[in-house]
């Protein structure tokens, strides 16, 4: 006889025997920063040199010694400015993520404070 056996899954009401680990430190903004400045170090490598040098490249095999060369340049440039961007981008997502709820005061409401001291 062959038996066969359906997996149960978990009531919500039951306990669940899961339990979350973290496995190693929790990040602080010095960890985060290190691991941008080396993630953007080795993406600005990559976006620089990979375009130059093949345009370099390209231009010894074809001949036209410096138009594809310039024409990477111009590429690693826009490349260095997207990655810059992108850099900015999650720096400022895990800034907002790790800071504290800030209190937003409109000019408006300032003035209000401002009258009513006087008052």
């Amino acid at each position: 006889m062959t038996e066969t056996t359906t997996p149960q899954t978990p009531s919500p009401t039951a306990p669940s025997n899961t339990r979350q680990v973290t496995v190693g430190k929790p990040e602080t903004p010095q960890s985060v920063f290190v691991g941008m400045a080396l993630d953007m170090s080795w993406r600005l490598a990559a976006v620089v040199l990979i375009p130059i040098v093949g345009g370099f490249e390209i231009d010894s095999h074809v001949g036209t010694t410096p138009l594809l060369t310039v024409i990477g340049f111009l590429v690693a440039i826009a490349g260095v400015f997207a990655v810059m961007r992108q850099t900015v981008k999650a720096a400022n997502a895990a800034a907002a993520k790790n800071a504290p709820a800030a209190k937003v005061v409109s000019p408006a409401s300032s003035q209000e404070t401002g009258e009513e001291k006087r008052s």
